[in-house]
C-alpha cells in the first residue's frame, strides 16, 4: 500500500472508534488547539510588561508634573532653624506666598534643604531646595519646550517652562545651588521676584 493512501487510511478512522478500541479506564488528553499559540502570547505579554516596568523606573518622566527623584529625606523638622542646623547652612525662604503655607521641612543626606509649600486644600504649590555646591538639585528631568535666563537682583536665574510661563527655576549663588518647583506656572516678572525672596 501506498504511503498516501496509508496515511489517508489512518487519518479517516473515526474518533469514536478510537474510543471503543482503547483500553478500560483510558480517557484520551484533549490537546488544547491554541496550548502553542497561548504559551507564546504570554511569554510576550510578560516581556513587554517587563519592558513597560523598567521604563518606568529608568526613563525620566516626559510631561510636566514633576517627576522628582529623590529618595526620602534623612529626617523631617517642625522648624527650618532644626534642619539649618542638620545641614549646616541657612536658607531663607519666606514663610507664606499668596495663601500658602509651609507643609514640610526636610533635609536629604544631611546636605540639601527642601521647604514645601501647600494651599489650603493641602495640595502641594512649591518646592524650594538649596544644597552646597552646583550640581542641578531640582530633580526635575521632564523635558521644557521654553528655557530663558532672568535676573533676579544680582542672580541669574534658569526658567524653564512653556510659552511665557515657568515651572522650574534654578540658579547658583555664593557657592550654593537652588532650586524652585512650581505646580503652577508663573510669568518672568513673578518667577524673578521668587527667586529674589530665596537665599
Amino acid at each position: 500500500m501506498k504511503k498516501e493512501t496509508m496515511l489517508k487510511a489512518f487519518t479517516d478512522i473515526d474518533d469514536d472508534l478510537i474510543e471503543e478500541a482503547a483500553p478500560a479506564g483510558y480517557l484520551p488528553k484533549k490537546k488544547s488547539v491554541f496550548g502553542w499559540l497561548n504559551s507564546k502570547m504570554l511569554a510576550g505579554a510578560m516581556a513587554v510588561l517587563m519592558i513597560a516596568v523598567v521604563s518606568a523606573l529608568i526613563l525620566p518622566n516626559n510631561d510636566q508634573n514633576h517627576n522628582v527623584n529623590l529618595t526620602r529625606p534623612d529626617t523631617v523638622y517642625s522648624t527650618l532653624e532644626e534642619a539649618e542646623k542638620k545641614a549646616g547652612f541657612e536658607l531663607d525662604c519666606p514663610e507664606t506666598y499668596h495663601e500658602w503655607t509651609v507643609s514640610r521641612i526636610s533635609v536629604y543626606s544631611e546636605t540639601m534643604i527642601e521647604v514645601i509649600y501647600q494651599n489650603s486644600a493641602e495640595e502641594e504649590m512649591m518646592r524650594v531646595r538649596k544644597a552646597e555646591g552646583s550640581a542641578d538639585i531640582s530633580g526635575d528631568y521632564n523635558h521644557y519646550a521654553q528655557e530663558e535666563t532672568l535676573q533676579a537682583g544680582a542672580k541669574t536665574v534658569t526658567a524653564k517652562g512653556s510659552g511665557d510661563q515657568f515651572s522650574l527655576l534654578t540658579w547658583i549663588d555664593q557657592g550654593y545651588s537652588y532650586a524652585v518647583l512650581l505646580q503652577e506656572p508663573v510669568g518672568s516678572e513673578e518667577a524673578a521676584g521668587i527667586a529674589e525672596m530665596i537665599h
